[in-house]
């Protein structure tokens, strides 16, 4: 009895000093039953302990005798985020774990609040030239206008711009990851008098370019150089009026030119002249004057979120110009997830996409009210629609109110779709209170008629917080394992990082 509650109060100091706790349905003592972990080789321990958090993999040196040498001596993950009510603690803790440390560090991630960069700048300075940074292979940068508990319009605007390090440039060649993001400040990226002779980055697989100052020149250097990227991120950038992609590598390329009259110089042409391993592209359904044109993509399959008002005639112009009639058809039958935007809720638009994109199996429909109404065909039984026979398995209304004009959007899709297994309504409006909710959805499924669908395997679902809209995470964006980045059921992002 005396060793069990010796072992128990260990446990306990050890639950204080590193702030972890056994699962709460644990009732075993420690010591008791196998743990097999810990057998496993050592470097594979370490490999383990540099995949979590800085703070998490710290926590495993109570675990036990074996796993307490691991921390010191396993690859860095080290993440950083300064605010002004914590300073200078979290800096001078980094100091010490950069100097205590003896493995490198593999992953660098520094995010801070509302700081000037006459603070941030010498000490990322200072902290870059530790020799733990040898090895990185991701670098994050994330600079933050908004200060917590301020709205972003209260914030000033810094009068001197935050310059990205020179000793930042010195990782490039090495790095796996490259992250550069600004939330209402802009990040100046290094001159093309900096960057001196060619660029090559032969590791570098994910570029995420957000809210960045970077001349047109830079840009396509830095993008010719990157001769292994498969995910790119473009947006909100300044002094970048055109972008030309050409990559045989890249997989996943997602754009977006800013919000109107915020930087000097807005991207309005994106042109893909040649990837012909690229699988997705993502738009925001915000850029309605951002001109895109895929010219060689033979694999894309996800395409969106396309902007209110573009149209069957505007997608075969502005999006496929140039392909030539066969390897058009060859295209829009590799589409299979489509995501856009459609106001008001028209059933003649919704037939021409699901004509023009025969093989589609997922259709996102953000629905909106604010433009012109359409005078609605009606002219059912249709003819003969490949993509509502045979592919079409997935539709989601988001936005979806329950008015005469979405039941009639809706309808269509559970008249006609012959293969469809999910339906899902999300909606965003206020009736969505809790004792209003099985009151609604009985009146939707009443006014939709749910028994007369004609796939009668389909299983339907009214929503209410699934989608707020048709943003992207840009971890989605680069996470290759995402088969659809927009089917937010496995979403486990905390943060509110979109394009």
């Amino acid at each position: 009895m005396t060793t069990r509650r010796a072992k128990k109060r260990k446990w306990q100091e050890a639950e204080l000093v590193a702030g972890v706790s056994p699962p709460a349905n644990d009732k075993r003592e420690v010591g008791e039953g196998p743990e097999l972990i810990s057998d496993l080789h050592v470097n594979v321990l370490r490999r383990i302990i540099s995949l979590l958090p800085t703070k998490d993999g710290a926590r495993t040196q109570i675990l036990s005798t074996r796993w307490r040498p691991l921390f010191r001596s396993a690859p860095l993950n080290l993440g950083v985020v300064l605010r002004r009510e914590d300073e200078p603690a979290p800096s001078s803790l980094v100091s010490r774990i950069l100097t205590d440390h003896q493995a490198p560090c593999r992953r660098l991630s520094l995010t801070w609040y509302g700081y000037k960069s006459d603070y941030v700048s010498p000490l990322l300075n200072g902290w870059l030239q530790s020799p733990a940074f040898k090895g990185l292979s991701e670098f994050d940068l994330w600079q933050n206008r908004k200060e917590i508990g301020k709205e972003l319009w209260l914030v000033p605007r810094e009068e001197v711009p935050y310059a990205l390090p020179p000793s930042v440039l010195q990782f490039l060649p090495a790095l796996h990851i490259l992250s550069i993001k600004c939330t209402g400040y802009m990040i100046h990226f290094p001159s093309a008098a900096t960057l001196a002779g060619d660029l090559h980055f032969p590791k570098l697989k994910q570029l995420t370019l957000k809210g960045v100052v970077v001349s047109e020149v830079v840009l396509h250097r830095v993008l010719a150089g990157c001769t292994a990227l498969e995910s790119l991120v473009l947006s909100e950038l300044d002094g970048v009026r055109g972008v030309r992609v050409n990559s045989s590598t890249l997989r996943r390329l997602g754009v977006w030119s800013g919000w109107p009259n915020e930087p000097d110089e807005l991207l309005q042409e994106v042109i893909v002249e040649d990837a012909p391993l690229l699988e997705k592209l993502f738009l925001s359904g915000l850029d309605c004057d951002l001109s895109v044109r895929v010219l060689c993509a033979p694999k894309l399959d996800f395409l969106g979120s396309l902007p209110e008002g573009f149209t069957k005639g505007k997608l075969e112009t502005n999006v496929l110009q140039g392909f030539l009639a066969v390897n058009l058809m060859n295209v829009v039958r590799a589409v299979k997830v489509l995501v856009l935007r459609i106001s008001p809720p028209s059933v003649d638009d919704a037939i021409d996409f699901v004509t023009f994109f025969p093989c589609l199996e997922k259709l996102y429909v953000l629905l909106y009210r604010t433009g012109a109404s359409k005078r609605a065909r009606h002219n059912f039984p249709l003819g003969y629609i490949e993509c509502l026979e045979l592919h079409l398995k997935k539709v989601v209304l988001i936005n979806y109110q329950g008015t005469p004009r979405d039941v009639d959007f809706a309808r269509f899709f559970l008249l006609n779709a012959k293969v469809l297994e999910h339906m899902e309504f999300a909606s965003r409006t206020a009736i969505n209170r809790k004792k209003y909710i099985s009151e609604w959805r009985a009146g939707q499924h009443r006014k939709l008629q749910l028994d007369n669908r004609v796939s009668q395997g389909a299983q339907f679902n009214f929503s209410c917080d699934s989608y707020y809209g048709d943003e992207i995470h840009i971890g989605h964006i680069h996470d290759l394992t995402i088969s659809d980045p927009f089917d937010r059921s496995s979403c486990r992002c905390h943060d509110v990082d979109f394009l």
